[in-house]
């Protein structure tokens, strides 16, 4: 199975080089940015294109979604319109994969074993999760139901190939545990504010990125928050 990439030129602090667009088949993944040159590159390395899938509605992935759908005559779908859990489409399965967002997917190839994983996982850094659409149990419930799949790599919404998907979805989960070790120790050190949890627990985190810590941080306290009040 073939899967070609290309990248959008939106690059930035969280899509880091841009956005990746996977071509599998005729079915393209993440159209990515709306500039008319990505998406003629898209025409050209696709042939043609049957269909247009989202991961989730996020600009960075979704914005050419409809100029595409004008160009090829090919029809967009997305979770909550013709898409759902286990739906599939070409070669490819929707795992429904909530936590960045609610409408989140991921694409599933079962017979390479290869996890298209949109905004689940990154090539490189971590996934933010921004409340209130961001819901961090949601995300580690995502995590788990993609580790069970036991994917072979991992072509990611933004950054490189992961080869060893095991691994990284393994460190993505330790990740996960040891921020919220650190949030619980701030708060028992007496951090009263996401300002002084940011500063007690985020110190690693360069000073330029503090407001994603800050949303980081809200989402660890929303996910502990919801564990008190379900024991």
């Amino acid at each position: 199975m073939d899967f070609l990439t290309l990248q959008a030129p939106n690059p930035g602090p969280l899509t880091l080089e841009g956005t990746n667009t996977y071509v599998v088949e005729g079915t393209v993944v993440d159209p990515g940015s709306n500039r008319e040159r990505h998406l003629e590159a898209i025409l050209a390395a696709a042939g043609r294109v049957e269909r247009i899938v989202l991961t989730h509605h996020h600009p960075d992935h979704a914005a050419g979604a409809r100029r595409l759908s004008e160009l090829s005559g090919a029809s967009v779908l997305a979770f909550g319109t013709e898409l759902s859990d286990g739906y599939r489409v070409g070669e490819l399965v929707a795992v429904h994969t909530p936590g960045h967002s609610p409408d989140h997917l991921c694409f599933w190839h079962p017979e390479s074993r290869t996890l298209l994983s949109g905004d689940l996982i990154a090539g490189e850094g971590s996934i933010l999760i921004a409340p209130p659409e961001g819901d961090l149990q949601a995300y580690v419930d995502s995590l788990e139901r993609v580790r069970a799949l036991a994917p072979s790599r991992i072509l990611p919404g933004h950054g490189p190939e992961v080869q060893d998907a095991k691994a990284k979805i393994e460190e993505y989960l330790t990740h996960r545990r040891e921020r919220e070790a650190q949030v619980v120790a701030a708060l028992r050190s007496g951090a009263s504010s996401v300002k002084e949890i940011v500063e007690a627990a985020y110190a690693d985190v360069p000073l330029v990125k503090r407001r994603y810590a800050e949303l980081s941080a809200q989402a660890h306290l929303e996910k502990l928050n919801h564990r008190i009040s379900q024991d």
